[in-house]
């Protein structure tokens, strides 16, 4: 079976993601620029805004790091499943169905 043909134009774009477009709550304004930055697979958060630890590595705090960022101006793309602690990893893994194992069973040392 033959995937589906990649969508190389944005109004092609926006015809077949209408529904999930619309649902998003993102502003039709920003939707080129979503269109833009998935073809591309562009993640710029980094350049405006960190992530700090806090609470000896427990926490983890967001930090604006450009001066502005006016309301709806600008998305961002998040590429992340999971943050963990490599001791903690185990744990974490037999403890949340939402990132356990495809077959259900536990991760096992």
């Amino acid at each position: 079976m033959c995937p589906p043909p990649k969508i190389t134009e944005f109004h092609d774009f926006e015809k077949v993601h209408a529904i999930l477009l619309a649902a998003s709550g993102i502003p039709p304004a920003l939707h080129r620029q979503l269109f833009r930055k998935l073809s591309t697979e562009t993640f710029d958060g980094g350049d405006y805004f960190t992530i700090e630890q806090c609470d000896a590595g427990l926490q983890r705090r967001l930090h604006l790091s450009a001066q502005i960022i006016r309301k709806e101006s600008d998305l961002f793309l998040i590429d992340h499943a999971w943050t963990f602690r490599l001791s903690a990893a185990l744990k974490q893994l037999n403890g949340s169905p939402r990132i356990g194992r495809a077959d259900g069973g536990p991760y096992v040392r």
